[in-house]
């Protein structure tokens, strides 16, 4: 670990610490603990505050090898993990609370089956039970080096078995989460959000724990999750201080209470079972991946080996061979009394699941007349006190030859490596001990019970997801078969109570919204004001020449044909059509109260498709038409006139501008306001404007597109 890791971490563990305690501290002020409607809540902030803080002194006192260090390392380290456990059952018992809306009482732990009639999940109770086996278990790990070790130097390390610490403290988060799924729908959205977050982040820290080892993850984002149930309850306690309400119940959102057959909670506790399992399957699975794909770093083993091994021993996890090679040998010139060779060596790794990463080991040799020729070799070689020291090399080393990871030795493969070495004519390699030190890294992967047990666990996790997805699929079914029979009871009593309605407005052609208002208040005079309605008009050119060379009947059927397609394409782009007098056809868009609407490019689109409707008239028709089209946009009155025949009708100066534009237009063109302009420009190119004299107006300017 860097030193810049090592001062941030620490930095934001106490950073977190000390907040975790102030808030603590805050709910518990002004009442007694027992009393407290939030004591649970004050114990997780509290365990939270302990463990950031014994996790800062761990950081601090690692590599102190004073006796003070020495004891404040590993009591550090076993509080974190006590802490740890506590704050899972805390937050369980805290989701439960939730769930029965009320403070419960810590002794229910004691009772179980008085609590499980009482309606606390069973949950509850295997969260207690995997923390104090967890808790257990790192006691007994600080006489074992069950789940870590720490080395000569006071540096903490894992053990073979931190893995299944990990998933220890894994599940009691994912059997809780699996609590709060199952009752969401008991619950607000915000609470539900709230107490799901609290979850996202350590689940976060332990994959990134697992990925990124050095930098304290979990414990830091149980410390923000701590913080986030605490602001998330701010408003919560905002409610009971203004409500003055200081009982022991929690105040908490209301719950739905649903009446279900015994049939249907059989089902509903089944999937339950069955979702627990497949949540806590996946993120053990999760887990157990992500450490297959990483390795798991074993401690430092130590071997004695009474003598060099002459050839390989395939039974022993590593054999070492160390021996002068047979026909590389000489006497040395400058000194007669020794012997010059080439060394040779070979380390065999027998272990079909472990890769060695480092390793070193040393052998007697006479402490006089010995030497070694400079390499570099497969390893460095060193002459001191009597024995002869090899290392893998590494780095920065001048035998790093090949590249670090050449040195490694992978599962059921050899390492070959030698020198030239000047020694007594009598030293005989084959008879002396050798100490062989090495750091390895299982590969779970590469070991067959574990692709088993992987695979077991995997088919285990599909069966119980598919049979959860299955009964909830059920389950959902039967909600929705009991909704649909109520909404038909009450859309049956509707139907019979709006028949008599419906009937009377039938004759009568309204707005979809005034008609409601009319239906609902028939005595009640329908008038509003409207600020910004585009308003149209349309006129046949030539209408009274044109109907003076037809019948009624022919007249009527044109006019008819032209406007059905005029209504037809009205109701496809969402204008209301006002009315029809004779020729002229009127309508309107943004009857809103809202000010900024779209009416005005809705208006100008369907005045376009009136020209394309007209065209498309004159291809079938005999008799060959042109309109004018006039629109104006501003602020009308709406309402409706009459108590028998309704109309339906807008007034106002906008209407008669609009009026005006059409009775001033040209043939098939649409002729617009400038306020009409002002809000289409965006989509819509218009022409210079124009001046025309407008009655009550004045002059104004106009455009057409």
């Amino acid at each position: 670990m860097s030193d810049l890791t090592r001062t941030i971490s620490i930095s934001s563990l106490c950073f977190l610490s000390f907040f975790c305690f102030q808030v603590g501290v805050f709910l518990w002020s002004g009442h007694k603990l027992k009393q407290n409607g939030r004591r649970t809540l004050i114990f997780i902030e509290l365990f939270t505050g302990f463990m950031l803080l014994f996790d800062a002194l761990a950081y601090i006192f690692r590599g102190n090898i004073s006796q003070l260090g020495w004891f404040m390392v590993r009591l550090s380290n076993l509080f974190v993990y006590i802490c740890n456990f506590s704050i899972s059952f805390f937050v369980c018992f805290y989701v439960c609370e939730f769930l029965k809306q009320a403070r419960l009482s810590l002794t229910l732990i004691f009772h179980p089956k008085t609590a499980l009639k009482n309606g606390i999940p069973i949950q509850l109770f295997v969260v207690l039970f995997l923390c104090i086996l967890g808790i257990c278990l790192i006691v007994i790990s600080q006489f074992t080096n069950l789940f870590y070790y720490f080395d000569e130097n006071n540096l903490y390390h894992r053990n073979t078995l931190f893995p299944l610490g990990v998933g220890i403290g894994l599940l009691p988060g994912l059997i809780t989460l699996t609590v709060l799924l199952q009752n969401r729908k008991k619950m607000q959205t915000n609470a539900f959000v709230s107490l799901l977050l609290y979850f996202v982040l350590p689940l976060v820290g332990v994959i990134l724990i697992l990925v990124s080892y050095g930098f304290s993850w979990i414990n830091i984002s149980l410390g923000l999750g701590a913080l986030h149930l605490f602001y998330s309850s701010i408003k919560l306690m905002e409610i009971e201080f203004y409500s003055g309400e200081r009982a022991h119940s929690i105040i908490s959102p209301v719950y739905k209470s649903e009446v279900t057959s015994i049939e249907t909670r059989k089902r509903v506790a089944r999937n339950h079972f069955w979702q627990g399992l497949a949540i806590s399957l996946g993120g053990v699975l999760l887990v157990l991946v992500i450490i297959s794909i990483r390795g798991i770093s074993l401690p430092e083993k130590t071997l004695i080996i009474e003598k060099p091994y002459i050839e390989n021993d395939s039974s022993k996890s590593v054999c070492v061979t160390f021996g002068r090679n047979a026909e590389k040998h000489w006497v040395d010139e400058g000194d007669p009394d020794r012997t010059g060779a080439q060394y040779d060596g070979v380390i065999f790794n027998n272990m079909s699941s472990t890769i060695i990463t480092d390793w070193h080991f040393s052998i007697y040799v006479p402490e006089k007349g010995c030497s070694i020729d400079p390499g570099p070799w497969n390893g460095t070689f060193t002459l001191s006190d009597g024995t002869l020291d090899v290392k893998k090399p590494h780095a920065d080393d001048a035998e790093n030859i090949h590249g670090e990871d050449f040195y490694t030795i992978t599962p059921l493969k050899t390492l070959g490596f030698g020198c030239i070495m000047y020694t007594p004519h009598n030293y005989q390699p084959l008879d002396q001990k050798i100490i062989f030190t090495y750091s390895s890294i299982l590969k779970p992967l590469t070991n067959k019970l574990f692709i088993v047990f992987l695979a077991v666990l995997f088919i285990i996790f599909i069966i119980a997801t598919t049979i959860m997805l299955f009964e909830g699929k059920l389950i959902r079914v039967e909600e929705e078969n009991k909704k649909l029979e109520n909404t038909v009871k009450e859309r049956t009593k509707e139907l019979e109570a709006e028949k008599n309605r419906s009937e009377n407005l039938l004759l009568n052609i309204l707005p979809k919204e005034i008609a409601k208002e009319l239906t609902a208040h028939p005595e009640r005079t329908i008038a509003k004001e409207y600020p910004n309605v585009t308003v149209l008009f349309t006129d046949i050119v030539g209408f009274t020449k044109i109907s003076g060379e037809m019948t009624a009947e022919e007249v009527v059927t044109m006019l008819n044909k032209m406007f059905t397609m005029f209504d037809e394409r009205a109701q496809r782009e969402g204008i209301e059509k006002i009315k029809t007098i004779g020729d002229a056809y009127m309508a309107a868009a943004g009857l809103t109260e809202e000010e900024f609407n779209d009416g005005a490019l809705r208006m100008v689109r369907f005045a376009k498709g009136l020209l394309q409707d007209v065209q498309t008239f004159n291809e079938n028709s005999n008799i060959k038409l042109l309109i004018r089209l006039g629109v104006n946009s501003g602020p009308v009155v709406a309402g409706v006139i009459g108590k028998t025949k309704f109309i339906y009708d807008i007034w106002g100066d906008t209407v008669n501008v609009a009026s005006r534009m059409e009775s001033t237009g040209m043939p098939m063109r649409i002729h617009v306001t400038e306020t009409t302009k002002d809000q289409t420009i965006s989509r819509f190119q218009y022409s210079k404007n124009t001046e025309i004299d407008v009655k009550g107006k004045g002059m104004m300017k106009t455009f057409f597109l």
